[in-house]
């Protein structure tokens, strides 16, 4: 049995915070630790609730979320987030089951997250 990754890693709070949202154990894990691999920080959520109320507390520099939350979860997620003053600045990526990670954010940490 695989474990999870962890929440937080102890990387400086310097290098950029995603938020990985996805139901299903197996994905959340391998972007996870892929994220984490590179050097980034890494929190997790496991539904859209989830997504909301850790984007709102850790205010990462990037979400990426999963559609297996439901397509209208993840609809309903994005344009809640969108609305907040304190999230409307964070970009969000939604990812299709087993899609990779996007080259332009899977490559080295830098200051502020890519805008894709």
């Amino acid at each position: 049995m695989q474990t999870a990754p962890k929440a937080m890693t102890a990387a400086p709070l310097s290098v950029p915070l995603v938020l990985v949202a996805d139901a299903d154990h197996e994905s959340r894990t391998r972007r996870a630790r892929e994220l984490q691999a590179r050097g980034f920080r890494v929190t997790i959520a496991r539904t859209a609730f989830e997504t909301i109320v850790k984007a709102s507390c850790h205010m990462p520099d990037l979400i990426l979320v999963d559609v297996s939350l439901g397509a209208t979860d993840v609809r309903e997620t994005t344009e809640l987030l969108a609305m907040c003053p304190a999230t409307a600045h964070i970009p969000i990526i939604r990812l299709t089951p087993g899609r990779r990670i996007p080259a332009r954010i899977a490559g080295a940490p830098r200051r502020a997250a890519p805008r894709c």
